[in-house]
């Protein structure tokens, strides 16, 4: 053929060559039939889909001309690893376009706008996961035109835990009309358009699940879209949108991600979980534009860490609050690259000024007993100076710190027993098989003890529009939740009992322990 081509056009035959790599069974030998050293191809098939085995395959060395060992192992993770997270978003999209459209009544509909990456949306997260998604669309352009498939599932992996984990987990509450249709309506606009790039996109490797998902999608795409087709394999990847990047969006995020880590770590080394509510928690950074990015997304640091008040400190400014340098030392690299003076560099490291570290911190690199060391074998981190009280948890990073009030009181402890009650009801609700749409009421009450505990019931009655407001439903407080709750005239889906923790604050601790609350959920007849 390139004889041919030459001879005859005096050009190669073709612009590029595709060489595949040998599948070899798990032990590395050949695949043989009198051996069965390999799995059944339709078992496979049947167990994970013919779109895991593609997307397994596409992510193997065999598109580098490399041997794989194949292991139905790997198919099933691409199943766990990408297929579910990609459809459990589209199932929570699903989800609440028919809430959406339940409750306003009216037809969802993609604008234009959304899909070309113009956005009338002003929040943070709406830009931010939409420059995310046209970034990835850039890359996976150019990654196929220049036959890397092997390149595209880690990229996807990391959007689609930035969508569930963040975008989504951040955002269900707007999505839910909590803060108002506008809210909703950006919420799911911005959600649709990355699902419906996201499944265009992996239409080539995995040609079944992104036309089922793209039959339903499609359904809500005007006919004058470019996208919209008699299937997914008709259209082509959509070209990413200049306008749709938003690096400033991006770097908030970044910084609103580090203070929740850090929230969260101050959790751990208290082994409070994240439904205790906390009074308040002081973000401490250097730096104005981290602190004027991650107050931009307060809210989302409030709802997600369960925190009632942030407060948001310089540590320049002259309040009592200052940071200091730590220098961590990361052994496993000095390790190979000192030897036997780890000793020496490790005293010495405890010897450097804050000035020092400032210019190690700037530069990148210090010299220490004859040795270069670089960012990689020393991190910094920040933490506050001359914090000793028992109440406070400080953890720091490289530019920001953060410092949590574990303080109890008992306006916490009723919040901490109306979220309790919260996930009771929707924990009955999944059992039942409702959808989150479904009309139901519920009751809640306590049992005869509750005499001896009125912090409960006070508890209870001051925390019923917080209950209302967390699970959408209506709620009724009863003195008898076992005998005296449900009526005649309507049907019991779920009951749920807990003995509740009111803490140190409660005046009847030990009728607390004795007394238990009892959940109900009910529907009309």
């Amino acid at each position: 053929m390139t004889v041919l081509s030459t001879l005859l056009f005096e050009q190669p035959p073709a612009q590029n060559f595709i060489v595949n790599g040998l599948v070899l069974a798990a032990d590395g030998k050949k695949m043989s039939k009198r051996l069965k050293n390999y799995p059944d191809p339709q078992e496979i098939v049947q167990a994970h889909g013919a779109d895991a085995v593609r997307m397994y395959l596409c992510n193997s060395p065999v598109v580098r001309a490399e041997p794989l060992r194949f292991k139905a192992e790997g198919v099933r993770d691409v199943v766990k690893d990408v297929f579910l997270p990609w459809y459990n978003a589209y199932r929570f999209l699903v989800q609440e376009v028919t809430r959406y459209e339940a409750s306003s009544g009216q037809r969802f509909l993609q604008s234009s706008p959304g899909i070309d990456g113009k956005l009338p949306s002003q929040n943070t997260m709406d830009r931010w996961i939409l420059s995310e998604n046209h970034a990835l669309l850039t890359f996976v352009r150019e990654e196929i035109e220049a036959y890397r498939l092997y390149t595209v599932v880690p990229r996807l992996l990391a959007f689609l835990d930035d969508l569930t984990n963040r975008y989504v987990r951040l955002n269900r509450d707007r999505m839910r009309g909590v803060q108002g249709r506008e809210e909703a309506e950006h919420a799911l606009e911005t959600l649709y358009t990355v699902l419906l790039n996201v499944t265009v996109m992996l239409a080539p490797v995995t040609p079944f699940l992104s036309e089922l998902l793209y039959q339903n999608l499609a359904r809500a795409l005007p006919e004058s879209s470019g996208l919209k087709a008699a299937s997914v394999h008709f259209v082509m990847i959509p070209e990413p949108s200049p306008e749709a990047f938003d690096p400033e969006s991006s770097r908030a995020v970044q910084s609103l991600q580090a203070v929740m880590e850090l929230g969260r770590s101050c959790r751990e080394k208290r082994k409070i979980g994240l439904k205790v509510p906390i009074r308040e928690m002081v973000v401490v950074s250097a730096s104005p534009q981290l602190l004027a990015d991650v107050q931009l997304l307060e809210d989302y640091i409030r709802d997600e860490l369960n925190i009632m008040n942030v407060e948001f400190r310089d540590a320049d400014a002259d309040d009592g609050t200052k940071l200091e340098l730590v220098p961590v030392l990361n052994f496993k690299v000095l390790g190979k690259q000192l030897g036997k003076d780890m000793k020496k560099v490790q005293n010495a490291v405890k010897d450097l000024s804050q000035d020092e570290l400032l210019t190690f911190e700037r530069s990148g690199s210090i010299e220490l007993c004859g040795h270069s060391i670089s960012s990689e074998g020393i991190t910094l981190q920040r933490q506050v100076v001359d914090l000793e009280a028992k109440h406070l948890e400080v953890a720091g990073a490289t530019d920001v710190a953060v410092i949590v009030d574990f303080t109890a009181d008992e306006e916490l402890m009723q919040l901490a027993m109306a979220r309790e009650v919260s996930n009771r009801i929707q924990r009955l609700r999944k059992s039942a098989g409702l959808h989150p749409q479904d009309p139901i009421k519920v009751q809640i009450g306590v049992s005869p003890e509750a005499s001896e505990s009125p912090d409960i019931l006070k508890a209870l009655q001051s925390r019923e529009a917080d209950i209302a407001r967390m699970t959408r439903c209506p709620i009724q407080i009863v003195d008898f939740a076992i005998q005296g709750a449900s009526s005649d005239s309507a049907q019991v889906l779920g009951e749920d009992a807990f003995k509740p923790e009111l803490g140190a604050s409660s005046t009847s601790k030990q009728g607390a322990n004795s007394v238990s609350v009892h959940v109900t959920i009910l529907r009309e007849l």
